[in-house]
C-alpha cells in the first residue's frame, strides 16, 4: 500500500512555528514538515546574539496524506491551511526543494509578497531619501533593485532594498 502524500502550508499562530513544528516531528505516522530558517543578529543590551527565526513568518510547510491532514488541525498553534479559491495550497516537491537550496546557500534572502515590473513607479518609503520617486528600470535580483530618478535635471540610478520601496500611483 503506497501512502499519498502531499506538501501543504500551514498557517500558525504568530510565533508559534518552531513549537507547531516540533509538535508534527513527533508524529510517528511518517509525516513530514520544513520550517525554513534564516539567522539574524540580535542586540541585547550586554552583549549580540545570533538567533534562527522563520524565513516565513507563521508559515510551516507539511507533508501530509489525508487522514493526517486533519490531524494536524487539533495541534497548538494551527490557524489553517494557506487557501487559493477555497482550496488548500498543494505545494510541488520542486518547489519545497527550491526554498530549502536557496536557504541551505546562505545568501541573505527576504521573502516579498509584492511584485515589481519594469517601468512601474516607484516610492523610497524610508531612509535619507523616503519620498522620492522614480521609475523602476532594473531588477537586479528579488531584493535590489535599479531606480531612475528624475526631477535633478538628470537620471541617478540607484540599487536600493525591495524593503525600502513601494508602489505608487502615477501622479
Amino acid at each position: 500500500m503506497t501512502i499519498n502524500r502531499k506538501w501543504y502550508v500551514v498557517y500558525t499562530r504568530p510565533n508559534a512555528e518552531k513549537k507547531f513544528a516540533e509538535q508534527i516531528k513527533k508524529i510517528t505516522s511518517g509525516c513530514g514538515f520544513y520550517l525554513p530558517l534564516k539567522t539574524e543578529s540580535r542586540q541585547w543590551s550586554d552583549r549580540v546574539k545570533r538567533i534562527s527565526i522563520p524565513l516565513f513568518k507563521s508559515y510551516v510547510f507539511v507533508f501530509l496524506n489525508d487522514d493526517e491532514y486533519h490531524y494536524i488541525k487539533r495541534l497548538n498553534g494551527f490557524v489553517d491551511y494557506i487557501k487559493f479559491n477555497g482550496k488548500p495550497s498543494v505545494i510541488s516537491s520542486s518547489e519545497v526543494e527550491k526554498i530549502k537550496t536557496i536557504v541551505a546557500s546562505e545568501f541573505p534572502c527576504e521573502p516579498t509578497s509584492r511584485k515589481f515590473a519594469l517601468g512601474q513607479i516607484v516610492e523610497i518609503k524610508s531612509g535619507s531619501l523616503r519620498g522620492y520617486r522614480g521609475q523602476l528600470v532594473d531588477i537586479q535580483n528579488e531584493s535590489v533593485f535599479a531606480i531612475e530618478l528624475q526631477g535633478i535635471e538628470q537620471s541617478l540610478l540607484i540599487s536600493i532594498p525591495a524593503s525600502l520601496i513601494s508602489l505608487t500611483e502615477e501622479a
